[in-house]
């Protein structure tokens, strides 16, 4: 993995909390922020997944609705639905 090196501007106070926790777990500066900013990143790219998975459960769901007022009512069970589609798939083969 490439490393790019660059400057940032930090306020003073917060520098020597990083310094302080740095030497606390023996890390260096770039060691602390750089693991600083890995935890953010993955958290953020979570929290993004996860709504993105919640849009498309919701979506899902609401399909599921529409579909349930189209068709009205329907006493199969589960079981006997599936093996419903799977003789239609065998059937169309």
């Amino acid at each position: 993995m490439a490393v790019e090196k660059f400057s940032i501007s930090l306020p003073e106070e917060l520098l020597a909390d990083i310094d302080e926790f740095a030497d606390q777990d023996a890390l260096t500066r770039s060691g602390l922020i750089r693991e600083v900013v890995t935890e953010y990143v993955s958290r953020r790219r979570s929290t993004a997944y996860e709504e993105e998975r919640r849009a498309r459960i919701l979506g899902a769901i609401e399909g599921f609705k529409r579909l349930a007022e189209e068709w009205g009512p329907d006493d199969r069970t589960a079981v006997e639905l599936l093996r419903e589609v799977r003789e239609e798939s065998i059937n169309d083969e």
